[in-house]
């Protein structure tokens, strides 16, 4: 199996984290249905960022790939 790239994984959350933030100002005054959306899905970046990061500490520690890991059951699940 091929290797996930876990750093451009994080750099890539770390700009939609930036782009709904920018969202969230942007959409303030269209109603709560469209914060609430965009809230949700801040929150879920928040949990992959938060997964992918226990996923590149586990592989300095261990050095076992993404692949064998606990975290990566969780995240096939999102």
């Amino acid at each position: 199996m091929p290797k996930v790239n876990l750093e451009l994984q994080m750099k890539f959350l770390k700009e939609l984290n930036e782009a709904l933030e920018d969202a969230l100002g942007r959409y303030a005054s269209d109603g709560p249905d469209k914060l609430a959306e965009l809230e949700y899905m801040k929150k879920e970046v928040v949990r992959a960022r938060r997964i992918i990061s226990e996923r590149m500490d586990r592989e300095e520690t261990t050095g076992k790939s993404a692949f064998q890991t606990e975290a990566y059951h969780e995240a096939a699940y999102l």
